[in-house]
C-alpha cells in the first residue's frame, strides 16, 4: 500500500501539477509580444504524454523495471518537468527574458503542427543518409576489421596505421569534403562513412585478436574453415560489444551529418536549424534541436529493444 502511494505522491507528479497550475496564470509574454501565445493544447499533449510515460514506468512488474530503473524513471520525468516548469513560469508567464531569443514552450511545440511537412522532410532525408552511411561502415568495418585482426603480420602492418587516422575528428575534414564531392548526398554518406568505419575497424582488430584461444582451438580441431571460423564463430561471439558501442558511433554520426547538413544541405534535419537560425526564427530552430533530441533518444532505445531481442547472450 505504501508503495502504490509512493508511485503516485511523488515530486514528478507534483512538478506536473505545478505546469498544470501555470496555464492559469496570466502571461506578461502574450501582452508584450506582437503575436502572443500560440494555444496551449499541443504544449499540454507533450506534458500529459510523458506524464503517461511516467505512470506506466511505475506502475510497471517488478521482474521488468525493479526499483532502480523505477527510481531512474522519477529522477529523469522529474527534471523534465522542473526544466518546463521553469520555462513555462518564467518566459510564458513572467516574460523575464528576451521573447526574441527566449521563446515560450507553447510557441516552440507548436512548431510541430504549424511546420509538420518541412520537419518530416528532414526527418526522412536525414534518416536516409544516416542508416545507409552508418550500416554501410559497420559492415565494412566489422568485416575487414575481422580479416585483419585475423592474421596477424597484416594486422602489425594496418592497426597503427588505422589508429593515427581515426584519431582525426570528422568534424574537421566535414568542410573539405562537403566543398569537393560532386552532390551533398554523396558527401554526407562518405563522411558519416568515414566517421564511423576506422574506430568501428579498430575495434573488431581488438575483438578478433583477444578471442578466447579454446574458442578457436575447438574450431579448428572441428576441421572447419577460415571463413566459416570468422563469420560464424569470432563475429557472432563479438555480437555483443558491437551491439553495445552502436548508441555512440550513432551519436558521432548524426553530429557529423548535422554538421554537414549545416553547411551545404538543402533538406535535412541540420538545415532545418540552420535555415532557421539565418533568418532569426529562434522558435523554429529551439524546436528542430528539441526535435533532433527526441529522434537521438528513439533510435538508442530502438537499439537497446535490438540488443534484447537479438543479442540473447553476452559476457
Amino acid at each position: 500500500m505504501k508503495e502504490n502511494v509512493r508511485k503516485i505522491v511523488n515530486i514528478p507528479n507534483l512538478l506536473f501539477l505545478l505546469i498544470l497550475a501555470c496555464f492559469s496564470l496570466p502571461s506578461k509574454y502574450a501582452q508584450e509580444m506582437r503575436g502572443g501565445l500560440k494555444p496551449v493544447w499541443v504544449f499540454l499533449a507533450v506534458i500529459l504524454l510523458v506524464e503517461l510515460a511516467f505512470i506506466l514506468s511505475q506502475f510497471r512488474e517488478k521482474s521488468s523495471a525493479g526499483p532502480d530503473r523505477s527510481a531512474a524513471a522519477r529522477d529523469i520525468t522529474g527534471f523534465v518537468f522542473f526544466f518546463l516548469l521553469l520555462w513555462e513560469f518564467l518566459v510564458s508567464r513572467l516574460n523575464v527574458f528576451p521573447y526574441i531569443f527566449v521563446p515560450a514552450p507553447e510557441n516552440v511545440f507548436h512548431v510541430f503542427i504549424d511546420d509538420y511537412k518541412n520537419i518530416l522532410l528532414g526527418f526522412t532525408s536525414s534518416m536516409y543518409l544516416l542508416l545507409v552511411g552508418m550500416l554501410s561502415a559497420l559492415f565494412c568495418a566489422v568485416v575487414l576489421g575481422t580479416l585483419v585482426g585475423w592474421n596477424g603480420r597484416l594486422c602489425n602492418a594496418v592497426y597503427p596505421i588505422a589508429k593515427a587516422i581515426s584519431t582525426v575528428p570528422p568534424l574537421i575534414y566535414t568542410p573539405y569534403v562537403v566543398l569537393i564531392m560532386p552532390t551533398f548526398r554523396i558527401a554526407s554518406l562518405f563522411v558519416i562513412f568515414l566517421s564511423i568505419f576506422w574506430g568501428t575497424f579498430m575495434g573488431s582488430i581488438n575483438n578478433t585478436r583477444f578471442v578466447e584461444g579454446k574458442i578457436i582451438n575447438s574450431a579448428i580441431v572441428l576441421n572447419l574453415s577460415v571463413p566459416t571460423i570468422l563469420f560464424r564463430i569470432i563475429i557472432p561471439f563479438n555480437m555483443p560489444r558491437i551491439i553495445n558501442a552502436l548508441p555512440i558511433n550513432l551519436a558521432t554520426a548524426l553530429m557529423t551529418l548535422t554538421a554537414a547538413e549545416m553547411l551545404g544541405a538543402d533538406n535535412g534535419m541540420g538545415y532545418y536549424v540552420r535555415y532557421s537560425l539565418s533568418f532569426a526564427n529562434y522558435t523554429r530552430a529551439i524546436a528542430g534541436i528539441i526535435f533532433i533530441g527526441c529522434v537521438v533518444t528513439l533510435l538508442n532505445s530502438v537499439i537497446n529493444l535490438l540488443k534484447k531481442r537479438l543479442i540473447r547472450w553476452s559476457y
